[in-house]
């Protein structure tokens, strides 16, 4: 015999119940480093798909997989106890794992928090071992207690057939996915291509019955056409209608009705609360006195007045609780941004009043419970649910509000920052300051669904690291139920200019290649408004040295810099041991925004894999692609750190009028020695292959030589970096 979830309310930690006898409602706060979680309402059962088979919790820390708790045993009362190593992270709570989630393989130190919630499995997968249940709670030392509203994965789909001369014979719903994420938010996984479910009543039609026809995993923003076939007197009959998103831990009903001539199908979208259905298991002896009760726009109260639905927007109200005589009511759960207070009721038919404030939802948010329990002595005769509906529009994407509605992402940042889903009735838009550029676009890509882009300015003056901010602006048709959600960024940006379509930065990388303060900035461009070749030419030493930037070898963000002890010139910090710029992501080694090159961006600057520039100052080929460009090969002398460093050259690439020049201080090989005339260019997608110039001085007549071929990762690279692609560009 099992343990059976008659009510999975919530998971509670530390957190503690109040009768309505007590003037307000407070919670204690936690200490300690036990986490003590109470599934509220367990009793035992034989429903086996009901059963409690397993409670388990997986900790993640900084995005990575912390900790494990595989065998959390509730009590009788549903307590469970876990301890983690460190009061920090999300804690996933999962009821009925099973397989589902211990046999994927996920790895303490190894797993991702991104790849545990792009994990899929199948409707069944989800329900076979027990309905499958999960919720995430934060928790970190200054976290007092979180409620954490377990739902399952799934979204039930029933038929209900009431009238005797109507028979139901098949229904089939069309374009639904059989397979979902497991976890609600869940991305990044592969979801197959949508198949049409049937269900055959053939055999012994469906009548003045109700069941379940499946059990389908989340999805939205699809057409679910629902096709019935009912026979009443012996005619049939077609009913069509449409199922809304399917949405996990909710309930559809398809209710046929019919009167011997006209025949109807509605859809009955209703909280998935109860662990066998959506009633209460006949406990009825609570409900809302709603002519006692003081409720604000947009709430609603069920038939059966043991649900109230609140929406998202900020409101105040006060509903009247009506139960046994001598009860006591215990109110249950936590939401956050909500505040209850109790007081007796003014009505001597009702138990009590509770005053409640919901401060708005925000985008991205989830539904929450709240729950009162109305308690005869120790017996349990009734519940209302206070449903926190989440805020209608979705979100996905690297958009994330702290409290104040403000996302500060304390970097640059482009490209794709959101896609929400905006629902009809609301309208949405983007606002900057005055003297502010547009940085951000909202950019419609179908009814409802919205794309937030991140621009660049090329050479943009302001790109000093100044914030940039913006604003979010929703609202309903009418201008009511205002949310206000600030963007901010940092504006940086590198040198650049375009040759055949790809935004170069005209020089080297040096120092951290993540901060954009060690780099030569549009503000302290040294060859501003002239050319590169010509400052390269005329400047110091020094200058020179700074220009030529850093050595770096993959994995190591941290530039090596020429050093000289009088014994010869080598760089700082090499090592022997290193990743790869082929296979490494080619942002990892560059400024945000920014990327390493491949072989095709290279290539432009070529006829073949192994083209010889020889000494020209001016020259001129056409490339692989047919397209033709002038060229320099330019020598200076040079001393280093009070040392003779011999000859280097830069080379100065012109198409269409744009130039670009190529330098570099050569190159490391082993623990000792270094190549000078010898450039090799970090290159992304080839692990065993890399851009160089294989340079050799006039006076030695062997040419310079621009080619792609075998090199191993611990030679040191030159950065040269392109600008990510960007959508956007203001």
């Amino acid at each position: 015999m099992g343990v059976r979830l008659v009510n999975i309310l919530s998971v509670l930690l530390l957190i503690s119940l109040y009768s309505c006898s007590d003037d307000s409602i407070s919670y204690g706060n936690s200490s300690g480093d036990v986490v003590t979680a109470r599934l509220s309402l367990l009793s035992t059962s034989d429903a086996e798909s009901d059963a409690v088979e397993n409670v388990s919790a997986y900790r993640f820390d900084g995005g990575m997989l912390a900790e494990v708790f595989d065998k959390l045993e509730p009590g009788t009362d549903g307590v469970v106890s876990l301890k983690p190593s460190a009061m920090s992270g999300n804690v996933y709570f999962m009821i009925n794992a099973g397989n589902l989630v211990s046999g994927r393989g996920f790895e303490v130190g190894v797993t991702s928090e991104s790849d545990f919630q792009a994990m899929t499995a199948g409707a069944d997968e989800m329900v076979s071992d027990g309905m499958f249940l999960s919720g995430m709670a934060s928790i970190s030392q200054q976290t007092s207690y979180v409620s954490v509203a377990m739902k399952r994965s799934v979204a039930r789909i029933d038929i209900s057939s009431p009238i005797n001369n109507v028979a139901v014979n098949s229904v089939k719903v069309k374009n639904v996915c059989p397979e979902g994420y497991v976890i609600e938010g869940g991305n990044g996984g592969n979801i197959p291509q949508p198949v049409d479910m049937v269900k055959d009543y053939a055999d012994s039609p469906l009548t003045a019955a109700e069941e379940t026809l499946f059990y389908f995993p989340h999805q939205e923003g699809k057409n679910f056409e629902v096709e019935i076939m009912v026979t009443s007197s012996g005619s049939w009959h077609r009913l069509k209608t449409v199922l809304p998103d399917i949405l996990r831990n909710k309930v559809y009903t398809l209710k046929v009705y019919g009167d011997g001539e006209d025949f109807s199908v509605k859809v009955v979208e209703a909280s998935w609360q109860e662990g066998d259905g959506t009633t209460s298991d006949g406990l009825r002896n609570a409900f809302v006195d709603v002519d006692n009760s003081v409720l604000s726009d947009g709430i609603r109260v069920n038939e059966t007045r043991d649900s109230v639905f609140i929406p998202s927007w900020e409101t105040n109200f006060s509903i009247a609780i009506s139960g046994e005589v001598g009860s006591t009511v215990n109110v249950d759960g936590l939401v956050k941004g909500v505040d209850v207070t109790v007081s007796r009721s003014g009505n001597l038919d009702n138990l009590c009043s509770l005053n409640v404030s919901s401060s708005n939802k925000m985008i991205g948010s989830v539904d929450g419970y709240m729950y009162v329990n109305v308690h005869y002595g120790d017996a349990l005769r009734g519940r209302v649910v206070l449903v926190f509906l989440a805020n209608p529009v979705k979100m996905q994407g690297q958009l994330n509000f702290d409290d104040n509605y403000v996302c500060d992402f304390g970097r640059y940042i482009d490209g794709e920052l959101a896609v929400l889903n905006v629902p009809d009735d609301k309208v949405i838009r983007l606002e900057f300051d005055e003297n502010s550029p547009e940085w951000m676009k909202l950019e419609e890509t179908a009814d409802g669904t919205y794309r937030i882009l991140g621009g660049w300015r090329p050479n943009d003056a302001d790109a000093d690291g100044r914030i940039q901010e913006g604003r979010i602006l929703i609202s309903d048709l009418s201008g009511v139920h205002n949310e206000t959600y600030t963007v901010k960024r940092q504006n940086w940006g590198l040198p650049v200019v375009n040759i055949n379509g790809t935004w170069w930065c005209k020089y080297n990388l040096r120092g951290n290649v993540k901060e954009f303060t060690d780099q030569i900035l549009i503000s302290n461009d040294p060859a501003r408004g002239g050319s590169v070749a010509d400052y390269l030419t005329g400047c110091t030493d020094d200058e020179f040295l700074s220009v030529l930037g850093d050595q770096y070898q993959a994995g190591n963000r941290d530039g090596l810099k020429l050093k000289n002890d009088g014994t010869g010139f080598l760089f700082e910090g090499y090592s022997s041991k290193t990743d790869n710029f082929g296979t490494l992501n080619p942002g990892y080694m560059a400024p945000d925004g920014y990327e390493i090159p491949d072989y095709n961006d290279y290539r432009f600057f070529n006829w073949g894999n192994n083209s010889n520039l020889g000494y020209h100052n001016p020259g001129a080929f056409n490339n692989g692609l047919g397209q033709r460009l002038n060229f320099s090969v330019v020598e200076r002398e040079a001393i280093f750190l009070g040392y003779e460093y011999g000859n280097v050259t830069f080379y100065d690439f012109e198409y269409e009028g744009e130039h670009l020049v190529f330098y570099g201080l050569g190159h490391q090989w082993s623990e000792t020695d270094i190549s000078k005339k010898m450039i090799q260019f970090a290159t992304y997608g080839n692990s065993g292959s890399t851009w160089l110039i294989e340079g050799y001085s006039n006076s030695d007549g062997r040419g310079n030589w621009f080619k792609f071929a075998a090199s191993n990762a611990q030679k040191t690279r030159t950065i040269r970096c392109v600008k990510t692609p960007v959508e956007y560009i203001y």
